[in-house]
């Protein structure tokens, strides 16, 4: 009894010892005791869990995924829940999107907490899904060979292309290769010339070098009079700081004033938009009146200096996760930004918002190339030149072995010509309401599909409901209706949208337009969306018979009327509906294979969370939230793909 109570006391003080070196940053030094302490047991949780949490700030995503899933294997009691919810977030950061929602649908079922971290794995499983999607779409971009010069062994950020021969840039440069827990690093702006094709270091014409803080970010104004950039005592506390040029010096930096750096936040990551004779300050801050996490604000600027008017950049930017290094593109009026909480490849993608602040529209993913597993960001593009370069920690570039996703290197892309869209001679009507989600390079229709290549020309299948069908004011997943069922409740509440469409103040052409679509629905879309599934479900008939194994794909969508919470749990009943149509299908003969698993079905319910901004989210105006056209595309599931597995 004694000689164990020594080994728990030391192995605790083992523990106590990595968790101080982990809170003041020191992550090598706290991965040291923790292993000290797995030497004595490796059974012990709490040494298991935050190695894994100090891999993971060090972005080794696979060492920090090893000591996770040991968590969890040891974990009989679920104390670390959120050792899934790790798990699964470095499964995407290497790829894996399959095998990170697993792990994310798993933590959502132990969680029992209601907080952001269950809200973050939720979005992460639609996050996986829109991966598994979007993987194999055709890129905008490509990847050019790097600059010479440019990258080193160690870290590389925050790119300013000044002119096409002058970079600036962040970086962290050692004296060593091993970095000593005693001899801290700053990060540091960097100016680079190009000589005959090669980056050389030049020396940095800007006051603006600190012994004792990082800095970087760095981003001149307009007329090249001002330099803005971001200074911080720890990562965790910065401030931004201007340098002002006058009669061809650089004076002083000072930090700019309220409403920029506020306390208790850290503000940096500035860029400047200049549109006609207006300029804007947009930079990210942390403060608690965002929306969460990181989020990307902006302030006129009058004369250089921050006016009173600060705003956030609003939700079609940012979100609950972290949203961080915006630039301005001021050929094309397009913000770039990165988020974690978008959905996307990996940790953070890059994203695009075009439009002025104030006014900015939807956001949109860079894609494939530019975003990869890993972290994408700081890209710096301009359009008229078809030209950006980005930081990304993916795996490439001249990384040091054991950890291949731990340092930033810069990448440089080019904006790749549209291709060439050859249509075909004859077009085809196809029998459904929302033409618009046939896939690019739409396949024709074969009236009866065979087998599993021609059912392909049926996808994606839309099925439609009414709003909030099935069960009406619910907050329940599942439903016992089937599909069939709450076509027939619709199709009789035909006169209902008549009479919204003729009360309405629309003038007679607008009426006679959406009374025409209206009639499409009803005679012809909701009866054709279940003919086009029996046919399906025909097919797959023979092929299961035929001991093949099918998943099928199905995504759900839900109109904005409602809040998010209560639309995603809609888009859960109305895949359960048509799970129901199948489970009694021909005298339930799918019950067997889907019992079974060789018959599965894949939901990926997004609820209102991909609906079109034109669609109304007023109670007030019924005809454009409820019988309006766009809100009846809206509300519906689509059988995305049919694969035999």
């Amino acid at each position: 009894m004694v000689s164990g109570g020594a080994f728990a006391q030391t192995a605790g003080q083992y523990i106590a010892k990595g968790n101080k070196e982990q809170k003041d940053g020191y992550f090598q030094s706290a991965i040291f005791y923790y292993k000290k302490a797995l030497k004595m047991d490796t059974n012990l949780l709490e040494a298991n869990f935050e190695t894994a949490q100090a891999y993971r700030k060090l972005r080794n995503y696979k060492r920090a995924l090893s000591f996770y899933e040991a968590t969890v294997s040891v974990d009989g009691r679920d104390l670390f829940p959120e050792a899934r919810f790790y798990s699964g977030l470095m499964q995407k950061q290497m790829g894996k999107y399959k095998d990170a929602k697993r792990n994310f649908e798993s933590f959502l079922s132990i969680y029992r907490s209601r907080d952001d971290m269950y809200r973050w794995a939720r979005d992460e499983v639609i996050s996986c899904d829109w991966a598994l999607e979007h993987k194999n779409d055709t890129a905008e971009y490509e990847i050019l060979k790097p600059d010479s010069g440019m990258n080193t062994i160690h870290a590389e950020m925050s790119p300013y292309l000044y002119d096409s021969n002058t970079l600036y840039l962040s970086t962290m440069r050692y004296e060593k290769d091993e970095v000593k827990k005693n001899n801290p690093v700053f990060v540091e702006v960097q100016k680079m010339v190009r000589d005959s094709g090669i980056w050389i270091i030049a020396e940095l014409d800007l006051p603006i070098a600190a012994e004792d803080a990082h800095v970087g970010n760095g981003v001149f104004s307009a007329d090249s009079s001002r330099f803005y950039f971001s200074k911080c005592p720890d990562f965790g506390s910065c401030s931004i700081y201007v340098t002002k040029n006058k009669g061809g010096t650089w004076n002083e930096p000072s930090p700019l004033p309220e409403p920029v750096n506020v306390a208790n936040a850290t503000n940096t990551q500035p860029t400047i938009a200049k549109i006609g004779e207006d300029e804007f300050l947009i930079f990210a801050s942390n403060r608690s009146t965002g929306k969460g996490g990181m989020d990307l604000w902006f302030v006129p600027l009058k004369n250089g200096e921050p006016t009173s008017r600060l705003r956030n950049m609003g939700n079609n930017v940012n979100t609950k996760g972290d949203e961080i290094t915006p630039y301005f593109d001021r050929s094309d009026t397009t913000t770039y930004f990165s988020s974690n909480r978008h959905p996307g490849f990996g940790g953070f993608d890059v994203f695009k918002s075009q439009g002025k602040p104030g006014s900015f529209n939807a956001t949109e993913n860079l894609g494939t190339e530019v975003n990869s597993p890993a972290d994408d960001y700081y890209l710096m593009m301009k359009r008229q030149d078809s030209v950006g370069y980005f930081a990304s920690n993916r795996i490439s570039g001249l990384k040091k072995s054991g950890n291949e996703t731990c340092c930033n290197d810069l990448y440089k892309i080019r904006v790749l010509p549209p291709p060439v869209e050859i249509l075909p001679i004859d077009t085809l009507e196809v029998d459904t309401l929302e033409a618009d989600s046939l896939p690019p390079a739409a396949l024709v229709e074969i009236e009866n599909p065979k087998n599993l290549k021609e059912l392909q020309t049926l996808l994606p299948i839309s099925l439609y409901f009414h709003n909030d069908r099935p069960n009406p004011r619910t907050t329940s997943k599942t439903t016992k209706l089937t599909y069939v069922e709450t076509v027939e409740e619709y199709v009789g509440l035909r006169q209902e949208y008549i009479d919204a469409v003729n009360n309405s103040a629309l003038d007679g052409t607008a009426k006679i337009e959406l009374g025409d679509a209206l009639k499409l629905l009803f005679e012809r879309d909701l009866q054709a969306s279940i003919s086009r599934l029996n046919k399906a479900l025909d097919v797959l008939l023979i092929e299961l018979a035929d001991s093949a194994t099918i998943n099928l794909a199905v995504k759900g969508y839900a109109s904005p009327l409602a809040d998010s919470d209560y639309n995603l749990n809609l888009t859960f009943r109305r895949i359960a509906s048509m799970e129901n149509y199948i489970n009694q299908y021909a005298n339930s003969v799918f019950k067997p294979y889907l019992k079974s698993g060789q018959m599965t079905i894949e939901k990926i319910p997004y609820g209102e969370s991909q609906a079109s901004a034109s669609v109304s989210d007023s109670k007030d105006k019924a005809l454009e939230s409820i019988y309006g056209i766009n809100a009846i595309r809206e509300r519906r599931i689509e059988i995305l793909r049919i694969e035999e597995q």
